[in-house]
């Protein structure tokens, strides 16, 4: 996936990126193939992204992902960001010397 002249392309599929409207960012049938390519679970791919397997489910079912996992998914698509850096993230804001500045699940 990445972003040309305000579109993101993924795969085949190509979706406009309207003003403050994130969630559209990421075609969920990519994500799918995606995740079935690597031979993940639902559990073990959202995990990165701080989802829990029954919210990921429901937004491959269509449901609306909101913006901040659909940035993450659309950092981590466009290889800006790695599951190495999900995980350095992820370390520190669950240290328990760091302010909480998420609740858990979201």
């Amino acid at each position: 996936m990445e972003l040309l002249d305000n579109q993101w392309h993924v795969g085949s599929h190509m979706q406009s990126l309207p003003t403050g409207d994130l969630s559209s960012v990421i075609d969920r049938i990519s994500i799918i193939a995606y995740r079935k390519k690597r031979r993940e679970s639902q559990r073990r791919f959202w995990a990165r992204f701080g989802v829990t397997q029954s919210r990921g489910s429901r937004f491959e079912s269509g449901a609306e992902i909101p913006p901040p996992v659909s940035i993450l998914l659309g950092l981590y698509f466009n290889k800006t960001i790695s599951d190495g850096d999900l995980g350095r993230a992820e370390r520190v804001l669950r240290r328990s010397d760091a302010p909480m500045l998420l609740s858990q699940g979201q």
